[in-house]
């Protein structure tokens, strides 16, 4: 289980998109977190388990035109 979950998108002008801290007594949580990106990168997510352990994933998301890129 994990305690925190940062989301970062390093081609937006401030790149921390959100952090979550989660408590042990919580139920399995379901953050849906939203966003507009600058332009289409890569997003990270880094979460912090609870033995004090890190992983990481990224994903690409493409920015198209009319959408939140403009």
């Amino acid at each position: 289980m994990f305690t925190d979950v940062l989301i970062v998108a390093n081609e937006n002008p401030r790149s921390g998109v959100v952090t979550f801290h989660f408590s042990r007594r919580a139920a399995l949580p379901k953050p849906t977190p939203a966003s507009a990106l600058a332009a289409t990168q890569d997003v990270i997510a880094v979460a912090k388990m609870i033995r004090r352990s890190f992983f990481m994933a990224s994903k690409q998301v493409k920015v198209t035109i009319g959408g939140c890129g403009g």
